[in-house]
């Protein structure tokens, strides 16, 4: 939610959410970022930092380009197509673009995790928004407000809300053009040099290999959390696993017992991205695991505990 979220909407909405007016408000939101041209400036707002940056976005025969480049601070450009970063881009402003998958199950799932409301309106970038509130349903993540254009159906805010109610970090929207000359534009040259099929996957390290077969697990994690990927570095021994709620992403690393001995433990915080790192006695080694994430330091702290060996099972299914 730091970023622009792109999303793809599949699946029809039952009855119940077709008279949900929050779900009608994520479908229009998400469906907008797939289909509309638009440009403008936006702020992110962090830790009292306010960086600024150029945003365009260009849809193109059902494939996105985007590009964010920094107004403020060190020069930095992120490029993507079709929600691929580009191999040749650093991401040098705002990072990786996260993104809301959301069809007819996964907002039932959500749900379990957040309360969302519609809950006003707000004028944003001189347009009328509607606000959406998605407030967690336990105290092991944040809280979200977006906010929606009425015209256009587009995020034009998003703020990350502590568990104190109070903002940590804020997005938005000051200045925005949607369609016209946008609609006729081409994909800035240069910006897209990749083949189509490395386009759909940007070509990884050939020493990170995706595991079929699970070395470690997590044997706690907080409602409507899964694991979306999970990675083995041969080189560095480094196992790592990619967990979301739909909203929030945490990632959790286990280093080798050898390269556990070189990393000290600590703790460090960014806004609302928390960075655990802690030594852990496994059958005799130690091990140190890692928890970064947009979570509260209490959660990043019972994953880690919650870190085993993958049991037989898991391996052998």
């Amino acid at each position: 939610m730091a970023v622009i979220m792109t999303a793809i909407f599949a699946c029809g909405a039952s009855v119940s959410q077709q008279t949900d007016p929050a779900y009608g408000l994520m479908v229009e939101m998400i469906n907008a970022s797939q289909r509309l041209n638009y440009e403008g400036l936006v702020t992110y707002e962090k830790m009292g930092n306010l960086k600024s940056a150029k945003v365009l976005h260009l849809v193109r025969d059902a494939e996105i380009f985007e590009q964010i480049v920094s107004l403020n601070g060190p020069e930095g450009e992120f490029s993507s197509f079709s929600g691929t970063k580009e191999c040749h881009k650093t991401a040098a402003f705002l990072g990786e673009t996260s993104g809301l998958n959301i069809n007819n199950s996964s907002y039932v799932q959500l749900k379990r995790s957040y309360s969302i409301e519609a809950a006003g309106t707000q004028r944003i970038a001189g347009r009328e928004t509607t606000l959406l509130m998605l407030r967690p349903n336990d105290a092991w993540r944040y809280g979200y407000v977006v906010a929606i254009d009425k015209q256009s159906g587009l995020m034009l805010q998003s703020v990350l809300i502590s568990l104190a109610g109070k903002p940590m970090e804020r997005f938005q929207f000051i200045e925005i053009s949607v369609g016209g000359d946008l609609d006729s534009m081409e994909v800035p040259s240069g910006s897209i040099n990749l083949e189509a099929d490395e386009r759909a996957d940007c070509k990884k390290n050939n020493s990170l290999l995706q595991q079929d077969v699970p070395e470690w697990q997590v044997d706690w994690m907080p409602t409507g959390f899964v694991m979306t990927d999970s990675r083995l570095d041969e080189n560095g021994g480094q196992y790592s696993m990619v967990f979301t709620d739909g909203l929030a992403v945490l990632s959790v690393f286990v280093e080798s017992s050898e390269a556990s001995i070189k990393i000290p433990s600590f703790a460090a915080t960014s806004g609302a991205t928390v960075a655990l790192v802690s030594k852990v006695l496994i059958e005799g080694s130690f091990f140190t695991v890692s928890v970064v994430g947009e979570i509260p330091s209490d959660t990043a702290r019972r994953i880690i505990e919650s870190v085993t060996w993958a049991s037989d099972t898991a391996k052998n299914s």
